[in-house]
């Protein structure tokens, strides 16, 4: 319980670290790049949509309400395709913005601990490229979850937590990403990651599901969740590790 409250805390406190930091520029990284991917795919919701009323309109004969058709076509197809967005963005998102987490990670536990590291190029393709891997990894068990809790919505009463659950779901498997930068770091290996991740799966599920409410928020939480969230998952995982090697002292 002592845990899941702090990464609350951690969340609040986090813009007053950014600041403190002059990390500030860091919110137009994401929120550009979100930006970016959402406007990508509302130009191919439209590509296809169009595509969609042509194929349509040589099978059925709609001259008559041909305006209101195509346009209605055009909104499924955009609603569909921006919907699909929200569930690949993780991925995507995450993936592109790599260095960016590996870097602001960094940073913050230089400002707590003033640790020092000095990264060849290749040990930071190589830090980039585990993150990539990570959220790949992450998104296959995540889908197959999500999957798996879907058909469930088949039954009856059980259905009615089917959102809840796939929520939970997303939530603990996007905190993967977040919390590997600083594992990274430790030299932490793939199954000492996982072990990681299982002994504070409920905290680490609580900072998922906060960082996927904030992107939630119409054009504020594309630019504001990715770094809150780096900056609350990094100070949270050293803290972790630290109350850890305190009980293993």
């Amino acid at each position: 319980m002592k845990n899941m409250q702090m990464i609350i805390e951690e969340y609040l406190n986090a813009p007053k670290e950014i600041r403190k930091m002059k990390l500030t520029w860091g919110y137009y990284v994401g929120g550009v790049i979100g930006l970016i991917l959402l406007g990508v795919f509302y130009w191919i919701s439209t590509l296809i949509g169009n595509m969609v009323f042509i194929q349509f309109e040589k099978i059925f004969n709609i001259q008559e309400h041909m305006v209101l058709i195509r346009w209605m076509i055009i909104f499924i197809v955009k609603m569909t395709l921006i919907g699909i967005y929200y569930f690949f963005f993780k991925t995507l998102l995450l993936g592109i913005l790599a260095p960016f987490f590996s870097y602001i990670s960094e940073k913050v536990e230089n400002n707590i601990y003033g640790t020092e590291y000095h990264f060849t190029l290749k040990e930071n393709l190589k830090f980039i490229l585990r993150g990539m891997k990570i959220a790949g990894k992450s998104f296959i068990k995540e889908t197959i979850a999500t999957i798996i809790i879907v058909c469930l919505s088949f039954i009856p009463l059980i259905n009615l937590l089917v959102p809840i659950l796939i929520f939970l779901v997303q939530s603990y498997f996007i905190s993967f990403t977040f919390v590997d930068y600083t594992l990274e770091r430790k030299k932490y290996g793939s199954e000492e990651t996982l072990e990681f991740m299982k002994k504070n799966k409920y905290t680490f599920t609580l900072g998922g599901g906060i960082f996927t409410l904030l992107y939630f928020i119409p054009i504020i939480g594309i630019f504001v969740a990715p770094l809150l969230s780096i900056v609350a998952f990094t100070k949270v995982t050293l803290k972790l590790l630290e109350k850890n090697r305190g009980l293993g002292n």
